[in-house]
Formats: structure tokens, C-alpha cells, sequence
């Protein structure tokens, strides 16, 4: 298990303690930090010595599920009840196969609110500071570098993971291209009437490494961002050392209220999305129905028909209020309705953390970023606010504000297409290309940024990219993705 910096893992937290009680199945997690935890399952799957389950993302499993290592789960579908239910009223289940093969159970989201990445600013500094809240990129960095001449000491546009080029994921497609995965390969719902794109291979990726040379030149971006840590950037927003950022704009409520701790006043607040440079105002929500993760089984798994009983439960309504609440009676309760409530005088151990949820969950061993199938984020993550009295007015504003933001026709975020499946010669052709344009790319982008070479410079970049393999890419995808579009 990946150990979140958000939501540290604890060994035998609550949910696991009331699975052994409901189930007479104990769980042990093997726990990896986040940093290091695509290398080492890297070094799992080479040496075929995977724990009995483990995540997985669909690329993992259509490149590995050929050597014979994931067991094969399509002839349990029928005999789990639960899991059947949402796999009958969910189609995007049906894109986790491989070869027609399920080979993971994808984890469901439970009541999940949309949000995603976006524009978050200081606007207690704009109102002070007589600047326009900025509608377009071009006004941002013309605000930010006002912004950087009455603060010079600031770093006023501040990011995360650096070094994973989180900079191009959340913000690229903003701005006219993309940059998802695979080195680069994203969905455009604009182009053809939408198709799978190499964002870094396109003319209008170009424009992107401008906005983030502009950014660069004129001093508004962070100088060390191809190394900044998720640590260091919560660190430089809740400070107030920075003033902008462009991410989980749900961030803006717990910033918000970090920052007010030293400064009263200060409000960091999700903005409407940015109109780019081909006059769109565009970006990509968090999925609402299924997140990209598979637990995938050891194809040696002891008793596999007692392991799918149990993730059958997992999926069902006593083994997702367990994984997303805890343990009845002690984190939770049942109301009239049957509804799971977390108990008052238990989340009340946590007020002095922030935010006080991501502590709930990390003692209870709960929601999406812990084990659970049937998974809850913005649920759970309400009911804590509202009961420790931190949804506030900024809280239901932000909220409306991403409902708005979600409205189709007049909205930004768009619901994001799932990756398809691909057939095992695809999904090895796949992770050839992958290598090969990421250890080339990745080499390229900062020379961009920085200014050491010309925006111009980049058709050359273009042309090796597509040598190397970005247009099969492309049709890989695509083809696969035609069946399902």
C-alpha cells in the first residue's frame, strides 16, 4: 500500500480491527512510502514475488497480465452479488479488462462530489492590492507579477512534485493541450470529437511551456519547481509565501484555514477557470463513478473463492460503511435510517490536527486513500466538517462554486474518459514507446522553461518525439478506445 503524506496508513487501524470481527479475515498491509512506491512494486512484479492482492493502475495490468503473474478473476464475477451489481450498472468496469480478462477489482466511489484540479489565489491580496481577479492566463501572470513587486521575497505561483511534472498534468490541458499518462498521452474532448492525443508532440504544447516560461522569466514561478515536494508546497501556500496555485482547488478550504491561524484574513479561493489563448475555458473533474485503481491477486492466492466472498463484501454495504466510517460503536453508528454517522466525541480527539478528516481517516484506516472498494472521499469528508463546525460559508461556497463549474454547456470540468484496456502485444508495444519518450522528454521540458532554449526550438523536439514513437502512441489508443467511444 502507497503510504499518503496526506493520510498516513496505520497498521491495524479500526477498519481492519472490525473486518477481523465481521469477516474472521485479518489484513496486514505491507506500507511503502509514496515516494518510492512505483519503484518497488516495479521490483515486485520483475522478481514475481507480489503480495496476495495489490494495486494496480490498468496500464500495470495490460502489461503484466500475459507472464501469467495476476490471477485471472472473470470466472468469480457471477458468484459475487455485490460486486455484480455495480459491474451490471457501471460500463466503465467493462474497460478495466485486458483481452476480454478482468484481472483486478476496480475500486467504486461511493456518493463522490465532483471538483478537480483549478485555479486558487489569494483574493484577500487582490481586494487590498486594487488587482483584478484574473479571468485569462495572460492576466494571471500580470497579477502575480504585481504581486511579486510588492512582495519580493515571495514566490508567488507555488506546485507539487515537481519532479513527477505535476505542473504540465494539471495545468496543460487549461491552456489547449494536455498531459495525462504514458509520458504525455491525454484525451481531448475537442479534437475530432474526441480522441487520445500526445500532448508534448502537438503545436499547441508549445504554447504551454510559454505560459510556463513567461511564468519563469518575470520571476512568478516557483524557481525551484522541478524539485518542490508536496511537504514544501502545502508549506509555502499556508505560509503565505505563495500566492497561487493551480491543483486540487478543494485545497483552498484547509489552506485557507492554515493560513488564517497567523493571518485572519487571508483567503486563498478557487477562481472561475482561466480563458486560455485559443479562447477556451476547459479542464478535466475528478471521476465520480470509479477511481483508476484494480487490487489485483497473486495468481497463487491460497483459497481464492474465500478471498472473492470476502472482496464481494468489501463491496457491499456492511464491508464499505467498515472501510469508509471504521468500527461501529467506536468511530461510528447507525442512525434511524440506517445510515452510518461518525461519532461525535471520537472525531473530537482530532480537533487540534488539520484538517481534522485526513486524521479521522488516518486513525480509522478509511476511504479512498486506505483499502476500500466501495470507496468514499467527499463523503465522509463532509460529514466530519459539518460535525466539528469547520463547513462554513467558505466551505458551501466553494462547493457551489464546483457545482457551477460542472454544469455541462456553461461549466469548465468535463467528466474524464477512462484509459481502455489493451491487447498484451499493444500494452508491451505501449511500454516500450513510454520509455523511450519519457527518458528523452523529460530531458527537454526545464531547458524550455528556464530559457536556456527558445519556445521555437521545440518543432525539433516534436519531430523526434513522433520518431520515437508518439503517433502510435496515439493510434494504439485510440484504436483501442474505439469500441467503447
Amino acid at each position: 500500500m502507497s503510504d499518503s503524506p496526506v493520510q498516513p496508513l496505520k497498521e491495524w487501524a479500526l477498519a481492519q480491527q472490525a473486518i477481523l470481527d465481521k469477516t474472521n479475515i485479518r489484513l496486514a498491509f505491507q506500507v511503502v512510502p509514496a515516494s518510492s512506491f512505483a519503484d518497488r512494486k516495479n521490483i515486485l512484479l520483475a522478481t514475481n514475488n507480489l503480495p496476495e492482492i495489490t494495486p494496480m493502475s490498468i496500464q500495470e495490468l495490460s502489461q503484466h497480465a500475459s507472464t501469467g503473474i495476476f490471477l485471472n478473476v472473470s470466472q468469480y464475477v457471477n458468484t459475487m452479488p455485490n460486486f455484480k451489481q455495480f459491474w451490471d450498472s457501471i460500463p466503465a468496469l467493462r474497460m478495466g479488462t485486458v483481452g476480454g480478462e478482468l484481472y483486478g477489482f476496480q475500486v467504486v466511489q461511493r456518493n463522490e462530489t465532483a471538483n478537480g484540479f483549478g485555479p486558487v489565489i489569494r483574493t484577500d491580496l487582490l481586494r487590498r492590492h486594487n488587482l483584478p481577479t484574473p479571468t485569462t492566463f495572460v492576466q494571471l501572470l500580470d497579477v502575480l507579477e504585481q504581486l511579486k513587486r510588492i512582495y519580493p521575497d515571495s514566490r508567488p505561483y507555488s506546485l507539487r512534485n515537481g519532479a513527477s511534472l505535476q505542473h504540465f498534468r494539471t495545468t496543460a490541458y487549461m491552456l489547449g493541450s494536455g498531459f495525462d499518462f504514458s509520458g504525455g498521452l491525454y484525451y481531448d474532448f475537442d479534437v475530432d470529437g474526441g480522441k487520445y492525443i500526445f500532448g508534448p508532440a502537438t503545436q499547441e504544447f508549445k504554447v504551454v511551456l510559454q505560459f510556463f516560461a513567461d511564468a519563469y522569466r518575470r520571476g512568478v514561478f516557483d524557481p525551484d519547481f522541478a524539485i518542490t515536494t508536496s511537504q514544501q508546497f502545502q508549506a509555502r501556500m499556508t505560509s503565505g509565501q505563495s500566492f497561487y496555485f493551480n491543483d486540487n482547488s478543494g485545497f483552498s478550504i484547509d489552506y485557507t484555514q492554515l493560513l488564517q491561524r497567523a493571518e485572519p484574513t487571508a483567503v486563498l479561493e478557487a477562481i472561475p477557470y482561466l480563458t486560455n489563448s485559443f479562447g477556451q475555458r476547459r479542464a478535466i473533474a475528478y471521476n465520480t463513478t470509479t477511481r483508476p485503481t484494480f487490487y489485483a491477486l497473486r495468481a497463487d492466492i491460497r483459497d481464492p473463492a474465500t478471498v472473492m466472498r470476502f472482496l464481494d463484501w468489501m463491496y457491499g454495504k456492511d464491508g464499505s460503511d467498515i472501510t469508509n466510517y471504521g468500527m461501529e460503536g467506536t468511530s461510528f453508528r447507525y442512525n434511524a435510517q440506517r445510515e452510518p454517522e461518525f461519532i461525535p466525541e471520537y472525531v473530537n480527539r482530532f480537533l487540534n490536527q488539520s484538517p481534522v478528516y485526513y486524521a479521522v481517516f488516518s486513525d480509522a484506516g478509511i476511504t479512498q486513500l486506505n483499502f476500500a472498494l466501495h470507496a468514499a472521499n467527499t463523503e465522509a469528508s463532509f460529514a466530519i466538517r459539518r460535525l466539528t463546525g469547520e463547513w462554513d460559508d467558505f466551505t458551501e461556497r466553494y462547493w457551489a462554486f464546483a457545482a457551477r463549474e460542472n454544469l455541462p454547456g456553461t461549466g469548465a470540468l468535463r467528466q474524464p474518459v477512462p484509459v481502455p484496456p489493451l491487447s498484451e502485444s499493444d500494452a508491451e508495444r505501449v511500454r516500450d514507446i513510454t520509455i523511450r519518450l519519457s527518458t528523452y522528454l523529460e530531458q527537454e521540458y526545464n531547458k524550455y522553461i528556464m530559457g536556456t532554449e527558445p519556445i521555437a526550438n521545440w518543432d525539433r523536439v516534436i519531430t523526434e518525439a513522433v520518431r520515437l514513437g508518439a503517433r502510435e502512441l496515439e493510434e494504439i489508443y485510440n484504436r483501442a478506445n474505439a469500441p467503447y467511444k
